[in-house]
């Protein structure tokens, strides 16, 4: 009897994803992601970093994650946005950008975002690895975030 697994050739294994916390920083399950960490501020906005994954089709390309990202952020409320930039981190290729934006939950919110995409062949894996904070303290928070954002290595 035939039988389809995962993972198996025909369908791969999603990748591997490791980045390194600051003190204080606590990983943390949150439905949704395939990684999370935070800097729990218990009752107020606590600095997150969260990590999601899509599957899509061959052909994908970091050129096409961006322009989404991108379109994602022109359609934000009141955005500002800071700088964006192509970088290598740990041997992989990443499109990352800042931006400021207002949200209904938590006020005007900091976001670094950053994309790239994992080729298996018949299909890509685009992973989107995300950080917030608040300008409430974004002078420790964001270089934090940064620097998670940074130190992101897959395999």
């Amino acid at each position: 009897m035939p039988e389809a697994s995962f993972p198996s050739d025909a369908f791969p294994a999603l990748p591997a994803v490791t980045i390194d916390l600051p003190e204080g920083w606590k990983p943390r399950a949150v439905p949704g992601t395939f990684l999370a960490a935070i800097d729990d501020r218990g009752s107020a906005f606590s600095p997150n970093v969260v990590l999601g994954i899509t599957r899509v089709g061959a052909g994908h390309t970091l050129e096409a994650a961006a322009a989404a990202v991108a379109q994602h952020i022109e359609s934000l409320p009141e955005v500002a946005p800071v700088d964006s930039a192509r970088v290598d981190f740990g041997g992989a290729e990443w499109w990352v950008t800042e931006f400021a934006y207002s949200t209904d939950a938590a006020g005007t919110v900091a976001q670094v975002v950053a994309v790239s995409v994992v080729d298996h062949g018949d299909v890509v894996d685009v992973l989107r690895l995300t950080g917030t904070a608040t300008p409430a303290d974004y002078e420790t928070s964001l270089p934090q975030i940064r620097g998670i954002v940074s130190s992101v290595r897959l395999g």
